[in-house]
This record gives structure tokens, C-alpha cells and sequence, in this order.
């Protein structure tokens, strides 16, 4: 029996972080499912979510990344996945995207972030993203949501709409491409 994995690298941006992450998994015989890899500044963050087969033990896949965390200054968590977490489906809602932008300012983010949970809206992916330049830093945040069933985009725009005047940015919604990753 196959077990599911969610593997987390993080250290400071460098070549050959993807490729040995990858490369412990391939030698392993592993299969990568899922996978969300970037650059902070001058970190690189790796989360991706993979299969084993039977003939891999923990420890032994444990063990596998050892040589990378010494060699590339890794920090690597890895966590098996219960059968529950395993099975979860993936999308629950239509997606949409929201664009929020304005100048940049302590909690941006957690206020957004807090009434779209009060709405009940789950948010599946967030990019943020802030300008330096000789003025006032602007900010940007990307934000991907599953709407409920029973949530419209125009009654999700209105709410969005409030929120942007409380915070004094620019908000917009717009549904999701259904063929983008």
C-alpha cells in the first residue's frame, strides 16, 4: 500500500533546491502529486505533497533527505497524511480570484483574510507582492477562493466592496480560468 506525504524544504535561494527535492523522491520511487515551490526574497520555499511505495519506510524516507538538508542548508519537514487528509477532495466551490491594491500597510492581509472567513469563504492561494520606489510602497495581494454553493460572486462582490472602503484599497473579483494550475 502506497502512503501520501506532504513535504515542506525551506532555505536561502540557490540553485539546485528544486532538483535535489525532486531528485530524493525520484530515487525513491516516489510520485509527486501536487506541489507549490517559490522565492521570498532571498528564501526559497518548496511544499509538495507525494506518494511512496510500500517498499519505502518511513525512516528510510527520512533518512533519504538528510544529505540534502547538510549539503544545502535545508530546513525539511515531512508529515504522512492520514487516510482522512489523503482522501480530502480538493475543490469545494467555484474558485475566483480577488485583486486587492493600495498602499502598503500593517494588516492588509489578516483583514481581508478575516472577512473572508466570516463570510465563509475558504481561500486556496494567496500571492502578495509589495513595490519599492521612491514614493509610498504600494501593495498587491492575489488571492484564489472557493465560493460556497450557495454564495453568489455578486453578493461575495458587495461584501468585497465594504471591505475595500473600511481598509481604503482597491478590490476586485473576477471567477478563475477553469484550465489554470
Amino acid at each position: 500500500m502506497t502512503q501520501r506525504w506532504i513535504v515542506t524544504a525551506l532555505g536561502k535561494d540557490q540553485p539546485g533546491i528544486v532538483a535535489g527535492v525532486t531528485k530524493v523522491l525520484y530515487q525513491l520511487g516516489c510520485n509527486l502529486e501536487d506541489s507549490a515551490m517559490t522565492r521570498l526574497e532571498g528564501e526559497f520555499a518548496i511544499m509538495l505533497i507525494f506518494s511512496t511505495p510500500a517498499r519505502v519506510s518511513d525512516e528510510r524516507l527520512r533518512r533519504a533527505f538528510v544529505p540534502l538538508e547538510r549539503k544545502l542548508k535545508l530546513v525539511v519537514h515531512l508529515k504522512a497524511l492520514s487516510k482522512q487528509e489523503a482522501s480530502a477532495p480538493r475543490a469545494h466551490g467555484q474558485a475566483h480570484l480577488i485583486s486587492v491594491y493600495g498602499t502598503d500597510r500593517p494588516g492588509i492581509v489578516f483583514r481581508v483574510a478575516d472577512a473572508l472567513a466570516k463570510a465563509r469563504i475558504n481561500i486556496t492561494d494567496v500571492h502578495t507582492h509589495r513595490s519599492a520606489g521612491s514614493g509610498p510602497s504600494l501593495y498587491l495581494t492575489l488571492l484564489e477562493v472557493e465560493l460556497p454553493p450557495k454564495r453568489s460572486a455578486a453578493s461575495l462582490e458587495q461584501h468585497l466592496k465594504r471591505v475595500a472602503k473600511r481598509l481604503g484599497v482597491e478590490m476586485t473579483l473576477r471567477q478563475a480560468e477553469a484550465d489554470v494550475l
